[in-house]
C-alpha cells in the first residue's frame, strides 16, 4: 500500500527526530532535585504539572479537528510549546524550571492524540502494530545514545541543560512537521469532512470547544462499556506509576546518591536497550485484537519494579552485597522490558475500540485520562513519603499495578465469554 510505506518512512524520521529531543529531557526531574536544588514538594509539583497536561488533550483534538488547515494549525501549536524550552537558559531556579517544562507540556498534550489519526488512517490493521514498533524501536535508539551522553555531560557541567533543552526544542518542531505532512498524506486518501473553522471566533464555536469535548468522553463511556471498562483499569496502572514518579528522583539522588552517569545510563542506555529488544516482540503480542489481556499480565509484571527499587536500597546500600549501579542496572532492564508493551498499548489500544471516524476522539480521552490520574496520584506519592518513607511509596505503587493487572486479566475472560456467546 503506497500510503503505509511512505508513511512508515516520515514515521521513522519523525521518531528519529523526538527520540534525540526526549533523551535530552529525560533527567529533568533529576536535575530539578539534584543541580537546582528544588525541594521534594517542587519534584511532586513538576511531575503534577507534566502529568495533569493531559487534561486538556481532549480539547486538542476538537482544536485541530475543526481547523480548516489542520498540518499549519499542528506546526503553530509546535513552535508555541517550545518557546518555552527556548527561553529556559535565561533564569537558574526550581520555579521558572518548572514553569518552562510545564508550560511546554500543557500545550504539548493538545497535539498528541493527532499521532493516532495517522495511525489509524495511514496504517492498515493487520500491520499497524508490527509498523508502530519498528518506528518506536528508532525512536528508543535516539534515546538511548542521547540520554546516555547528555548525563556524562551534566557530571562535567550541568549548566549544559541551558544548551541542550533549547536543541530539543527545534528537533521536535521538525518532529511535528512531519506529523503534519502525515496527516497532509492522509487526507489525500480519505478526504476529512467533518466541521471546518471558518476563521470566526463567536460563542457558540468556544462553547464547543469547551463543553463538546467532555461531552463527547460522556458518551463514548455510555455507548462503549468495553472502553469505558478498558479505561478504569488501566487508570490503576497509571496511579500506580504516578504514585512512584515523584518518590523515584527523590529516591536516587538522596537514598542512593547517585551522580549523573549511572542515573542516565539506567535511565537511558539500559532502560532502552531492553525496550529497543523486546518492542517488536511486544507488538506481535499486542496484535490488533482486545488489549484487555496483553495489559493485565503487563500491569501484574510490573508489581516487581517499585519492589526491585527498595531492593537496591537494603541490598546495595545496606547490606552492600551488590553493587548499587549493578542492581539500578537490572532493575531498568526489567522495567524497559515491561514498558516497551505499555507504550504499545498506551498509543495503539484505544484505536482496537474507536470507530474509524473518532480515532483521535478516542485517544484523547484516553489522554486526558492521564491527565485526570496526573491531578491527585503524585501528591498520594508524596505525602506517602513524607508521612513514612520511599519505600512505604513503591509499596503502595506495588499494590496498585496488582490491582489493574487482575482486573484487566478478568475484563479480557469477560471478552472471551461475551465472544464464545455470540
Amino acid at each position: 500500500m503506497i500510503l503505509e510505506k511512505k508513511t512508515f518512512r516520515l514515521h521513522l524520521i519523525s521518531q528519529l527526530f523526538t527520540g534525540i529531543a526526549f533523551g535530552i529531557l529525560l533527567l529533568q526531574e533529576v536535575i530539578l532535585k539534584k543541580s537546582l536544588l528544588a525541594t521534594d514538594f517542587e519534584v511532586t509539583i513538576l511531575i503534577f504539572l507534566t502529568s495533569s497536561a493531559f487534561l486538556f488533550s481532549i480539547y486538542g483534538s476538537e482544536i485541530i479537528n475543526r481547523s480548516n488547515n489542520q498540518p499549519r494549525t499542528i506546526i503553530i501549536m509546535a513552535v508555541f510549546s517550545r518557546m518555552f524550552l527556548l527561553i529556559i537558559p535565561f533564569f537558574e531556579s526550581p520555579s521558572f524550571f518548572i514553569f518552562c517544562i510545564a508550560a511546554m507540556s500543557y500545550v504539548d498534550s493538545l497535539l498528541k492524540p493527532t499521532w493516532n489519526t495517522v495511525f489509524k488512517h495511514n496504517y492498515t490493521a493487520e500491520r499497524r502494530s508490527i509498523l508502530y514498533s519498528y518506528a518506536s524501536s528508532v525512536y528508543t535508539i535516539a534515546i538511548l545514545i542521547v540520554g546516555t551522553l547528555f548525563g556524562y555531560l551534566l557530571d562535567i557541567n550541568y549548566k549544559v541543560y541551558k544548551i541542550m533543552f533549547p536543541v530539543a526544542a527545534l528537533f521536535e518542531i521538525i518532529s511535528y512537521i512531519f506529523l503534519a505532512k502525515l496527516i497532509n498524506l492522509g487526507k489525500s486518501f480519505y478526504p476529512y469532512s467533518g466541521d471546518l473553522f471558518t476563521g470566526k471566533i463567536d460563542f457558540k464555536l468556544f462553547k464547543d470547544i469547551l463543553i463538546l469535548p467532555i461531552r463527547n468522553m460522556m458518551r463514548i463511556f455510555r455507548e462503549n462499556k468495553p472502553f469505558f471498562r478498558f479505561e478504569s483499569f488501566f487508570f490503576l496502572y497509571g496511579v500506580a506509576f504516578m504514585i512512584a514518579s515523584p518518590a523515584v528522583p527523590i529516591f536516587l539522588v538522596e537514598n542512593l546518591k547517585l551522580d549523573y552517569s549511572p542515573i542516565s545510563i539506567a535511565k537511558g542506555m539500559v532502560f532502552y536497550t531492553s525496550t529497543i529488544l523486546f518492542t517488536p516482540l511486544m507488538g506481535k503480542m499486542h496484535g490488533s485484537g482486545n488489549p484487555t489481556k496483553f495489559c493485565g499480565y503487563l500491569f501484574l509484571a510490573l508489581i516487581l519494579y517499585p519492589l526491585m527499587l527498595i531492593s537496591i536500597n537494603i541490598f546495595g546500600v545496606n547490606m552492600n552485597l551488590i553493587g548499587t549501579d549493578t542492581l539500578l542496572y537490572i532493575t531498568y532492564f526489567y522495567f524497559g522490558i515491561m514498558m516497551s508493551g505499555i507504550t504499545l498499548s498506551w498509543n495503539l489500544s484505544s484505536i482496537f475500540y474507536a470507530p474509524h471516524s473518532e480515532v483521535s476522539n478516542y485517544q484523547a480521552v484516553h489522554i486526558t485520562l492521564t491527565g485526570v490520574r496526573g491531578l491527585f496520584a503524585p501528591f498520594i506519592g508524596y505525602f506517602i513519603l513524607r508521612i513514612f518513607s520511599v519505600e512505604a511509596t513503591f509499596i503502595v505503587s506495588s499494590l496498585f499495578f496488582l490491582t489493574g493487572g487482575i482486573l484487566m486479566l478478568r475484563e479480557s475472560r469477560k471478552s472471551q465469554c461475551d465472544l464464545t456467546f455470540k
